[in-house]
């Protein structure tokens, strides 16, 4: 067989890869709810301390802080955690506070960062004086449904040592913004689902629901201090001592708001960072299972099925983002014409972060430089 050959048939084979497990995860995304709900039969509804780590303020925070204090559930308090002494952030957490005043609050504030991961260092002190064993971790960014902390734990069955929840974007007002909605609604959001579908404990920081004795078990502040990806390393904790991650049935929302495409490149580069230190294997494969690659694929193994390569990118692309935009909306997640097109800036956005992220030595937090930690680069 002709060299030539060989390399249309690789091409035609890893586009036919790429397009199964793309129309996989989506299905399986849509099925995870449906599987998730059938295992969430915790019954009971002890109480439960909030942390909420804060540093700097989000689009919508009154509203966010609002829907975390009017959760219908028995009992609950909430310990906002903060290096800071004041800040908008914290400001409009004790606005928040001010409204609802039946529900306990603790601001623990002017916290030294002990940890390279600044959020660890703040959920240390506040898990340490926390009233509940029960601890739900939740961004500040992250607005929950009336309901949700109830869902949370119905999920947290016997085996399971970590709820997460799916955060998705919402409202955006910038193009820059809409690319984030297709990064994160898109692309990670099917893939993140389908694990899940599959029994993959995958953690996701944006929501972690988890026993304090397991979590001091597990190794507490100290196994998940290492790395930026405190919420993946506190997963693997749990899996050592026998515990399993699971997501939740339903998702949370972020609304991202106005985006400049430097805080979308710091963003997506600190979690890429993250997939690289903890997760590599998917890092190292996930630019090869793209829409931007699987049409390169496509092109090149076009004449295995006789059209022209172009066609063929074409239409791949346009099939992939034409299954996301239908699983978004089928999803309820709110639909844009905007979609498609952030989509195609997304698959030009990948490859370029995973090329920079082989060299990074630093991340942006909340527009803070950050060393990564030794041994993690």
């Amino acid at each position: 067989m002709e060299l030539s050959w060989l390399v249309v048939t690789a091409g035609a084979l890893w586009w036919a890869l790429c397009s199964t497990v793309h129309i996989g995860s989506i299905v399986a995304g849509l099925l995870q709810p449906w599987a998730r709900r059938r295992q969430a039969t915790r019954q009971d509804q002890p109480p439960i301390s909030v942390v909420i780590p804060v540093k700097q303020l989000e689009p919508e925070a009154d509203a966010a802080f609002a829907a975390t204090y009017a959760q219908s559930y028995p009992a609950f308090e909430l310990i906002i955690a903060a290096a800071e002494e004041t800040s908008p952030a914290i400001e409009a957490a004790r606005r928040g506070a001010s409204r609802f005043p039946s529900v306990r609050t603790r601001f623990i504030t002017n916290i030294r960062q002990v940890t390279p991961n600044p959020k660890v260092s703040s959920l240390a002190c506040a898990i340490s004086v926390a009233d509940h064993d029960l601890i739900l971790v939740k961004d500040s960014n992250i607005r929950l449904a009336d309901g949700q902390l109830a869902e949370f734990v119905r999920h947290l069955t016997p085996g399971v040592g970590l709820v997460c929840a799916l955060s998705i974007a919402v409202s955006p007002k910038s193009v820059a913004a809409d690319i984030e909605c297709a990064m994160m609604n898109g692309h990670h959001a099917p893939l993140l689902l389908a694990a899940s579908a599959l029994g993959w404990g995958i953690g996701f920081g944006k929501i972690m629901l988890f026993e304090r004795d397991d979590f001091l078990r597990a190794g507490g502040s100290a196994a998940i201090a290492h790395t930026f990806g405190d919420d993946q390393a506190l997963a693997k904790a749990l899996a050592s001592i026998g515990l399993r991650t699971v997501f939740a049935a339903s998702v949370v929302r972020q609304v991202v708001g106005r985006r400049s495409l430097r805080d979308v490149w710091d963003r997506q580069l600190r979690w890429m960072v993250i997939r690289r230190t903890e997760e590599p294997f998917a890092f190292y494969v996930e630019p090869f299972f793209s829409g931007a690659f699987a049409a390169v694929a496509g092109s090149i193994g076009a004449p295995f099925i006789g059209i022209d390569w172009w066609l063929m990118a074409a239409v791949t692309l346009a099939g992939r983002l034409s299954l996301e935009t239908l699983f978004v909306a089928a999803k309820g997640w709110g639909w844009s014409w905007r979609f498609p097109l952030a989509g195609i800036c997304r698959e030009l956005l990948i490859p370029a972060l995973w090329l920079r992220t082989w060299f990074a030595r630093e991340v942006r937090w909340g527009g803070v430089p950050l060393d990564i930690p030794r041994g993690n680069t």
